[in-house]
C-alpha cells in the first residue's frame, strides 16, 4: 500500500489546546512547510516557534541592496517576527550560523553529513535544554528531506528528544523535488511512519500570503513548489494538504 495515501485526513483536533514547539532551521521553514497547519492551530493552541540558524547569509539576489551577513540576519529575523505576530505565536530566535555563514556552497550543504558538522552537538544540547525548560507537549521538527545540513542537524536534535511527542514535517521546497514514492521510501527507511494529513485548502491563500511575507527568500517558484507538493499529498476531499510523520519506535 502507498504509505502516503494510507494516511487518514485529520481535523488537527488532537493538537488543539496543547503546548506546541515548532523547530525551524531557518526563518521561513515553518511558514513554507506547515504554514497551513499553523494557520489553523494558531488561535487554538499555545505555539512557540524557535528558529535555530538565525545568523544567516543567504538572500534572493534581488531582495536586499546591502548583502552583509548582519544585514541579512536582521531582515530575516524581522520577517520571522512579523510572521509570528500575524499568527499570534511566541518566538525564540537563536543565533547559530547557517550553512552559508559556515562557508558551505550549494553542493556541499546538501551533501555533508550533519555528524561531521561542528555545530551539531551545540544545537542538540540547546534544543534538549529548551524542551526541558519550555515543557511542550508536542514538538514539530523537519524530516530533513533533501539533505540540507541545517535541516539534518535539527532532525538529529529532534530524534534525541524523549518523553515528549515529536512529529516531523516535510521540508518545503525540498520535498517537491523528490518523487512522492521516493520521498515516502526515504522516510520509511529512516523509521518514520505517517501520522497525519491535514487539509489546508481553507487556509491556502493565507499560507501563500505568509510565505510572501518572507520577501528576502520567497519567489514565485517557491510558491509553485509548495503548491505542487501540497496538491499531490491531498487525499479524499482535501485538494491541498500538509503531512506529519512520527517515529515507528
Amino acid at each position: 500500500m502507498d504509505q502516503g495515501r494510507a494516511m487518514s485526513s485529520s481535523s488537527l483536533a488532537s493538537m488543539m489546546g496543547r503546548r506546541i514547539l515548532l523547530l525551524s532551521p531557518h526563518a521561513d521553514d515553518i511558514a513554507y512547510s506547515i504554514g497551513g497547519i499553523v494557520a489553523q492551530l494558531s488561535m487554538q493552541a499555545d505555539i512557540r516557534l524557535m528558529t535555530i540558524f538565525g545568523h544567516s547569509g543567504w538572500v534572493l539576489p534581488q531582495a536586499l541592496c546591502e548583502k552583509s551577513v548582519d544585514a541579512i540576519s536582521v531582515e530575516r529575523e524581522r520577517e520571522d517576527r512579523a510572521y509570528c505576530a500575524r499568527r499570534r505565536i511566541n518566538y525564540d530566535h537563536l543565533s547559530f550560523p547557517d550553512s552559508f555563514v559556515m562557508g558551505y556552497d550549494k553542493e556541499t550543504e546538501l551533501s555533508i553529513s550533519a555528524t561531521d558538522d561542528p555545530r551539531t552537538e551545540g544545537v542538540v544540547n540547546l534544543i534538549r535544554n529548551a524542551v526541558a525548560h519550555r515543557v511542550p507537549q508536542v514538538v514539530l521538527a523537519p524530516c530533513g528531506l533533501g539533505g540540507h545540513v541545517d535541516h539534518q542537524i535539527v532532525r538529529i536534535a529532534a530524534d534525541a528528544l524523549h518523553h515528549v511527542e515529536v512529529l516531523y514535517y516535510e521540508d518545503v521546497p525540498y520535498s517537491s523535488n523528490l518523487p512522492l514514492p521516493e520521498l515516502e521510501r526515504q522516510l520509511a527507511v529512516q523509521g518514520l511512519t505517517p501520522a497525519m494529513t491535514a487539509d489546508i485548502e481553507v487556509v491556502l491563500e493565507s499560507k501563500c500570503e505568509d510565505m510572501w511575507g518572507y520577501r528576502s527568500q520567497t519567489s514565485a517558484s517557491t510558491i509553485a513548489e509548495m503548491l505542487l507538493h501540497a496538491g499531490r499529498v491531498g487525499i479524499d476531499t482535501a485538494r491541498y494538504a500538509e503531512r506529519l510523520w512520527r517515529r515507528v519506535n
